[in-house]
C-alpha cells in the first residue's frame, strides 16, 4: 500500500501536468502576455486585485480598532 505522502505527490504532479496542458489549449500565457487583449487585461486587473486586497483589508482592521478606541 502506497504512504499518504506518496498518493499526494502523485495527485499533485497529475495535477501540474493536466493543467499546464489546459494552458495551452486556452491560448492565453500569463506570463509572456501573448494571447488575446481581453485575456491580458483581465490577468492585469486580478493580479492589482489580489495584490491590494491584503492592504485594504488590513487597513479597514486597523481603522475600526483606532475608531473603536476613541
Amino acid at each position: 500500500m502506497m504512504s499518504l505522502l506518496k498518493r499526494f505527490g502523485i495527485r499533485i504532479f497529475a495535477f501540474a501536468v493536466s493543467a499546464s496542458a489546459l494552458v495551452a489549449s486556452a491560448h492565453a500565457c500569463s506570463v509572456c502576455g501573448t494571447g488575446k487583449e481581453e485575456a491580458r487585461v483581465a490577468y492585469w486587473a486580478t493580479t492589482a486585485i489580489l495584490s491590494f486586497l491584503p492592504l485594504i483589508m488590513i487597513g479597514g482592521v486597523v481603522l475600526f480598532l483606532f475608531k473603536r478606541k476613541k
